[in-house]
């Protein structure tokens, strides 16, 4: 009889590596997750994390929407796939998804400094200089 893993190890391993900049080798540990378990928004979002560090922006956009079809309230899904987008220039696509995310939840300043550089490639000075004050305003509460 054959004894399942715990995926567990796998995802703290594949966070270990990825932490250390091995974004292959995190890959692998990802994948071994799941295929035990497909069903983690978190790990679909670290696979398209890692992906996205190595420069496979596209490839990242499969698996954030792989956690957002899981988990349609995951904010870090729709903050990252939105980083995603930006590297692609798809910068009304990086809107949406940041605004998205900061509906999720307006506490997470990451996705208004994100936002605020959206807008300011896209030349709205205003939006980009308030995104870029709450962010800072939530970052120093913390």
């Amino acid at each position: 009889m054959k004894v399942k893993k715990d995926p567990q190890i796998y995802l703290q391993s594949g966070n270990f590596l990825a932490n250390q900049g091995k974004h292959e080798e995190a890959l692998t540990e990802f994948y071994k997750y799941v295929d035990i378990d497909p069903t983690n928004a978190f790990v679909w979002n670290n696979i398209g994390v890692a992906k996205l560090c190595l420069g496979h922006a596209k490839e990242s956009i499969e698996n954030f929407n792989k956690a957002i079809e899981i988990d349609n309230s995951y904010r870090d899904g729709f903050h990252n796939r939105g980083l995603a987008y930006s590297d692609l220039n798809e910068l009304d696509l990086a809107l949406s998804d940041l605004d998205k995310a900061i509906k999720i939840d307006p506490s997470h300043w990451a996705s208004f400094r994100h936002r605020s550089i959206i807008h300011h490639m896209l030349g709205n000075n205003d939006e980009s200089y308030g995104d870029y004050i709450k962010s800072k305003n939530i970052e120093s509460d913390k």
